[in-house]
């Protein structure tokens, strides 16, 4: 099950964050695209990482900070539409 995609969700007081583990180089277009249109839909613009650990190991983080987004719930419903458009059903725990 080489090509799954492993989600990490963290919440502190100042920020959301969703970090997606993958290990296709094709996921990465599928997380971008989708991060795109969620972008457009709900009008919210998160800072989005991609980094390469080795060849095997990829991560998207989507990280939502500040007031306008903490303090509302689009960026759970945002997070929540990625997972889903990501066929990603559940999150690992720490």
């Amino acid at each position: 099950m080489a090509d799954k995609k492993i989600a990490n969700v963290r919440m502190e007081e100042g920020y959301m964050r969703l970090t997606i583990e993958y290990h296709n180089p094709i996921d990465k277009a599928e997380i971008c695209r989708n991060i795109t249109l969620l972008e457009k839909k709900f009008d919210i613009y998160p800072e989005v990482i991609h980094r390469r650990e080795n060849k095997k190991d990829c991560f998207s983080s989507i990280e939502f900070s500040g007031g306008e987004y903490i303090c509302s719930r689009t960026c759970g419903d945002f997070i929540e539409e990625l997972l889903r458009d990501l066929d990603i059903k559940e999150c690992e725990r720490d």
